[in-house]
């Protein structure tokens, strides 16, 4: 089994590497996730996406077959009668969540993949609020923890007719924004490492 410690800074799915910044250097994640899927490709598998983090591992019990095509897609499909789970959808939002955190990784090829934030890291907490994905933010936090209008701005940092939000755990457009500042097209510089504590009403 291989694991990973280090800080994860995913800037989309196709914008590789996926770099994970350890103690030791640096390490693309990318390879060793497509490596993984291969090794359990047409096995038996579940996937279960936890608050703050994800699994997926191989299960004789498991009523679904996981089916990968680099490129293509990585599903989970019903081996008897019709459904499925899109595999890519989880991993993708997992990333984009955790992206800028301290992570542990646990990878066995053939048997399975985890992710977890790194429960020593200290980290401002948002709540998702309403309808939206969108995290309202408490007065002020836009200057002290996202930096506004300073060289180290958030990228997830946008402005609502009733204040400042945090976009990280919208997810599309949290993809969208990490898209733009992976081409340089955006003038904030920093991937927070904010973490999402829930919803409020």
């Amino acid at each position: 089994m291989r694991e990973i410690k280090g800080r994860l800074l995913y800037l989309g799915w196709n914008n590789t590497p996926w770099r994970v910044i350890t103690d030791n250097g640096e390490i693309d994640l990318q390879p060793i996730v497509a490596e993984f899927l291969m090794s359990i490709n047409k096995e038996r598998a579940v996937q279960k996406q936890k608050k703050e983090g994800y699994i997926l591992k191989t299960s004789k019990r498991s009523k679904f077959r996981l089916r990968y095509a680099p490129d293509e897609y990585i599903i989970l499909e019903r081996i008897n009668g019709f459904g499925g789970s899109n595999v890519w959808t989880y991993l993708d939002a997992t990333f984009i969540r955790l992206t800028g955190r301290l992570v542990h990784i646990k990878v066995e090829m053939g048997k399975k993949f985890q992710i977890f934030p790194d429960k020593n890291e200290k980290v401002f907490g948002v709540y998702s609020t309403g309808e939206r994905n969108s995290c309202k933010l408490p007065e002020g936090i836009e200057k002290t923890v996202c930096k506004i209008n300073q060289e180290d701005c958030c990228i997830f940092l946008s402005l609502h007719e009733d204040g400042f939000y945090c976009e990280k755990f919208n997810i599309p457009v949290a993809r969208f924004l990490l898209n733009r500042f992976a081409k340089g097209k955006m003038n904030a510089k920093k991937i927070g490492n904010c973490a999402l504590l829930g919803r409020k009403k």
